[in-house]
């Protein structure tokens, strides 16, 4: 059974400055994060746990490139709470 998978506000507004930086640079890079984060949300729904446990109780991560996407188990969904450049500090919930 497949979970939902949301995005906190914050988490997309993070999304957004990601891909507005990158398409600045390059179009197709924007579009293989956007890709890639599909993909990561699929992952996620499938296989909720897949992810290394996070800094915080009950928080995981999932690496996708060079952003790592911070996320929740819950019971009815998978709550993505924060994408950050993996070179950034950790995201808290």
């Amino acid at each position: 059974m497949n979970l939902p998978v949301i995005r906190s506000p914050r988490a997309t507004e993070g999304i957004l400055t990601i891909v507005a930086y990158l398409a600045e640079r390059s179009p197709a890079a924007a579009r293989r994060f956007l890709d890639q984060l599909a993909q990561a949300q699929e992952q996620l729904s499938a296989f909720p746990h897949s992810g290394t446990p996070g800094l915080m109780s009950a928080s995981r991560r999932l690496v996708i490139g060079d952003y790592i996407v911070s996320y929740r188990v819950r019971r009815e969904d998978v709550q993505i709470f924060a994408v950050r450049h993996a070179k950034r500090r950790d995201a808290l919930p």
